[in-house]
């Protein structure tokens, strides 16, 4: 009985184990004596994912548009700056034995509807080298029809970007004393 058991097992093994499977299309020899099995499998698969993102976080970046007050400008003190898409540069007088002291900011961010930006003082200035500033801006009727712009440098030393931003001590509607209790120095346009 032992043998007829095995024997079974070997001849429904043999039916079971030339079975192949495939989703293409192929031809198989059938173990029936060389018929043929032909299988055919078509897949169509169709994507139809249209995804629509919307971005509505605030970029004040540099990248972000225009910085308002790009230009050359004397400051009503006697200083020079020049403001470009990247820096804020300005040249001071000289005072006394001195001769003029340069200090260059690199603009990180800034913000034109509230009229502020912050940037990394150059790490070869002399005061406050790799710290941080915040620069205010507004601008003011005058009595004869024009407007001026005034600016604030409210930070100069802060010691990350954050700390800077963070300072919203000027007062924008206060030229005449809203900078750290002094008035706003005037940029006049070169």
């Amino acid at each position: 009985m032992g043998k007829s058991i095995i024997g079974m097992l070997v001849i429904i093994g043999a039916l079971v184990l030339p079975c192949g499977c495939s989703d293409d299309d192929d031809t198989d020899a059938g173990i029936d004596g060389g018929a043929t099995d032909t299988d055919t499998d078509t897949d169509t698969d169709t994507d139809t994912d249209t995804d629509t993102d919307t971005d509505t976080d605030t970029d004040t970046d540099a990248d972000a548009g225009a910085l308002a007050i790009i230009g050359s400008y004397t400051e009503s003190w006697g200083a020079v700056h020049e403001i470009t898409a990247a820096s804020w540069t300005t040249v001071f007088p000289p005072y006394g034995d001195a001769g003029p002291t340069t200090s260059k900011c690199h603009i990180e961010a800034y913000d034109n509807t509230a009229g502020y930006l912050t940037a990394q003082n150059d790490s070869v200035d002399s005061y406050y080298p790799d710290l941080w500033s915040r620069y205010d801006w507004a601008h003011d009727s005058q009595a004869d029809g024009g407007v001026s712009l005034y600016y604030c440098q409210v930070e100069y030393a802060a010691a990350d970007e954050s700390t800077a931003a963070a300072n919203t001590s000027a007062d924008h509607g206060d030229i005449s004393g809203g900078c750290n209790g002094f008035s706003w120095a005037q940029l006049i346009s070169d």
